[in-house]
């Protein structure tokens, strides 16, 4: 399909060309679906089994995120390289060790009576899928295989072996810490008599007393009373000088107010009066406030003494202690390493206790349910790929038919003439009968509504129609049918009773007079004299078969040009347009002669004949623009037949669709 003047493709064009391919995408489609088929077949059924665990929080753990936590910790430890591993070499044959298989297993495979199947480590990898459901702690452990049974013994050993496994991690624990524990005991032991012996060697070499009973040794007990006394008599002292301060701030208060009463009393009577100030005047202090001061006095020294006194006997029980203090201290730390060795030694007995005491443990782990053997496949049928299989087929092949249909160039139809060389179309020829090749005008003459009749027919008055006399018949390439085509015009114009003069000027390789005289050529007239002196009327013969006028050119050993740029020849087809209705010129394809070019400015008009189905446009277009290119200034009439059209394919490929022809040009 051939669309210069527009990129565009319209539904129906669409759907034309797919009509058009439509073999080529029904063997696209029916390929691709018995390729779906076969694969579906050929591809077994999987199976897929369940089992599941709970992880069981410890008190320990507290927040749900941690929880999450450890719930994504089970689930990479179960799908683990060391896990998968363990796995497959559980699951290699031992014939000497079946205790591996759980009495579940066992009765799950009792139907086949076999060993654990071999799987290898990818096997495992790609089958193997470990995760959690949803929002909870329950991890799924499934295993995919075309074997159910397999699947669900896979399932099971997965479970089994990581419970074993964490199992027996516990356990090595277990025995390792009592083991570290057990060894640890006679070293503590004997750190501990160490500290003992030390402790009874200090206190027999400096007499001491075991300070523990009392809690301090007896200087340390007659200080402290010491400083306690002190403590209460520098308490009662200050409380002493407290009490006699105030009292004689209360006597200076006294004394004061009665020196500003005597001042104004004599500020009241002047300066000359004289008054004596009685008795009553100045008060002195009572008896009792006198004799209070005194005996707060008297305290306050015999509390003073005290001081004085306990503070000379702590200094010398100070100065007595400090001689003894080193081996008191010394007695401490004796007796605290004594106390931490035993400790230490009462530690690791609760440890030992405690490890004997807890047996086996429980894992945070359990099995919450194991996997059965399914029954129905989780993979879906490979049949129902089949259909989408179609449709992707059906689709990649319209796809493919469009692309075709681009990429092909070869002109087909009336529209691809018009719009790939811009010239019209006038005729689309058919293939000449089998049996009828050797003898077109009979052809013609007994079948007048054949459809080959009918194409000469129409290519005829088209191309002779106006004041079209001579017509050049030429074609890009050899084999498009353009000698045949010009045999059936030259016969259809004698058997309308038309004078007609055919000139064979293909000079590489003449056919008329092969198709017209079935071969049989006489010898020339003139073939080997000098161009100059060759008499053109000489040349005409008549068919004997059809009556046909024709004149052959010699194949001359010189160039073909002369003769064309003789004034003879164009002399010659001048001379015999008088003679004949029509003259007919079959020359030879434009891209391998030159002198076809110069043919077609003596003529009226030239047929350009393209192969249907063969021809590529390039190829055409070229020609057709080396003819334009030769032209005068009124141009060269060029009118297209497509020649050789197989019918019944052009009819079922869709290739007969309306085009606006233009009329040939006169």
């Amino acid at each position: 399909m051939i669309h210069r003047r527009s990129n565009d493709l319209h539904f129906s064009q669409i759907m034309l060309l797919l009509k058009r391919r439509r073999v080529f995408i029904a063997s696209i489609v029916l390929l691709s679906g018995a390729a779906a088929t076969g694969i579906g077949l050929t591809l077994p059924p999987y199976y897929t089994a369940k089992a599941q665990l709970l992880y069981q929080a410890d008190a320990q753990v507290a927040t749900e995120r941690s929880e999450d936590s450890a719930v994504d910790t089970l689930v990479e430890m179960l799908n683990s390289p060391g896990q998968l591993r363990r796995l497959a070499k559980s699951l290699e044959p031992s014939p000497s060790d079946t205790s591996e298989i759980t009495p579940a297993e066992l009765a799950q495979t009792e139907t086949t009576k076999s060993s654990p199947p071999v799987l290898d480590y990818d096997t495992l990898d790609q089958g193997l899928n470990v995760y959690k459901e949803r929002q909870s702690r329950l991890v799924a452990v499934t295993f995919r295989s075309i074997d159910p049974e397999t699947a669900a013994l896979v399932a099971n050993r997965a479970v089994k072996l990581y419970l074993e496994h964490e199992s027996d991690f516990q356990r090595e624990a277990r025995a390792q810490a009592l083991r570290t524990v057990s060894e640890r005991m006679p070293d503590a032991l004997a750190r501990i008599d160490q500290a003992e012996g030390a402790l009874r060697e200090h206190k027999i070499k400096f007499g001491l007393a075991d300070s523990g009973a009392a809690g301090f040794d007896p200087n340390d007990r007659q200080i402290g009373e010491f400083s306690r006394q002190l403590i209460i008599a520098q308490s009662d002292l200050a409380a002493r000088n407290a009490k006699l301060q105030t009292l004689s701030e209360q006597q200076r208060s006294i004394s004061e107010g009665n020196a500003e009463s005597q001042n104004g009393i004599e500020q009241v009577v002047g300066k000359d009066q004289t008054v004596h100030a009685s008795s009553d005047a100045t008060q002195p202090l009572g008896e009792d406030q006198q004799n209070e001061i005194k005996q707060v006095m008297l305290g306050r020294d015999a509390v003073a003494a005290r001081v004085s006194d306990i503070e000379k006997r702590l200094a010398t029980l100070q100065e007595a202690n400090a001689k003894t203090t080193p081996a008191w201290i010394r007695l401490r730390e004796l007796e605290r390493e004594a106390n931490a060795a035993g400790e230490a030694y009462e530690n690791l007995q609760r440890q030992q206790n405690d490890l004997r005491g807890q047996g086996n443990g429980r894992l945070s782990v359990r099995i919450v349910s194991m996997a059965d053997v399914p029954d129905l496949p989780s993979s879906p049928n490979p049949l129902l790929f089949v259909a989408p299989a179609l449709v992707a087929s059906l689709l990649i092949g319209g796809f493919l038919a469009v692309l075709l249909e681009r990429l092909d160039q070869r002109l087909r139809s009336e529209r691809d003439v018009e719009e790939t060389l811009d010239a019209p179309c006038i005729g689309m020829v058919p293939t000449v009968p089998s049996g009828m090749r050797a003898n077109i005008a009979q052809l013609l003459r007994n079948e007048p509504y054949a459809p080959y009749t009918e194409a000469i027919r129409s290519v005829y008055v088209a191309a002779t129609r106006g004041s079209a006399r001579s017509i050049l018949v030429t074609s890009s390439a050899l084999g498009d049918g353009k000698s045949t085509l010009v045999r059936s015009l030259a016969a259809f114009a004698e058997r309308l009773g038309q004078r007609v003069l055919v000139i064979d000027f293909d000079l590489r390789h003449p056919q008329i007079s092969r198709l017209i005289d079935d071969g049989k050529r006489e010898s020339t007239p003139g073939a080997q004299t000098d161009t100059n002196d060759l008499p053109w009327e000489a040349l005409i013969r008549t068919a004997k078969k059809d009556g046909i006028d024709y004149l052959t050119i010699p194949r001359l050993p010189v160039d073909p040009l002369t003769v064309l740029l003789n004034d003879d020849f164009p002399s010659l087809i001048k001379q015999q347009r008088q003679n004949y209705d029509c003259i007919l010129i079959d020359s030879a394809p434009v891209g391998g002669a030159t002198e076809t070019r110069l043919l077609a400015m003596m003529v009226d008009c030239v047929i350009f004949t393209v192969r249907w189905g063969v021809t590529e446009a390039g190829t055409a277009l070229a020609a057709v623009q080396q003819l334009r290119s030769s032209a005068t200034a009124q141009g060269i009439p060029i009118a297209v037949v497509v020649n050789q059209v197989d019918l019944r394919a052009h009819r079922r490929g869709g290739y007969s669709e309306p085009v606006a022809m233009s009329p040939v040009p006169a």
